[in-house]
């Protein structure tokens, strides 16, 4: 099987990787983030999941849930989404993210510590110790250092 491919710069130092999209897996999901991109959004690094990093999209939508996880791998790529009527948080709008996990022990939570979970929709080919290590430490970077704008395009 062929896969649509999408990829991912960090526009300030031109490092990117290609993710492989698993629309045999979340043929939903897939096919609403193709139809946003190119997407071009600064990143803010996960506070409540451990290791990832995640852009806020610009128009909430609620999919259904498909190839849903909650302990992804690094690597892969998730969508969430959040109604946030039943969080505690000063803001009471639905919110919709693109997340990337970039080291393991992730587990993915929200405030409070309830769990979480993602529509797993693509993958990073490759080890994150070996193969993708300049993408994996800008993440990392992030969350010390004023975070980099993400671009996420397909490859045609």
């Amino acid at each position: 099987m062929q896969r649509r491919k999408i990829k991912l710069s960090y526009l300030n130092t031109g490092v990117s990787v290609i993710a492989e999209m698993l629309d045999d897996e979340a043929k939903a999901v897939c096919e609403h983030v193709w139809n946003m991109l190119p997407i071009e959004k600064q990143i803010r690094h996960g506070l409540y999941s451990g290791q990832e990093v995640f852009i806020l999209l610009d128009q909430a939508k609620k999919l259904p849930p498909e190839n849903v996880c909650q302990l992804p791998l690094p690597g892969e790529l998730l969508y969430f989404f959040d109604d946030m009527l039943s969080v505690a948080y000063a803001q009471k709008h639905p919110i919709s993210e693109i997340v990337f996990v970039y080291n393991r022990g992730v587990v993915l939570r929200g405030a409070e510590g309830v769990p979480t979970y993602c529509s797993l929709f693509a993958r990073v080919p490759g080890d994150w110790k070996y193969d993708w290590t300049a993408f994996r430490d800008l993440c990392r970077k992030s969350r010390l250092e004023t975070p980099p704008t993400l671009r996420i395009e397909r490859v045609e």
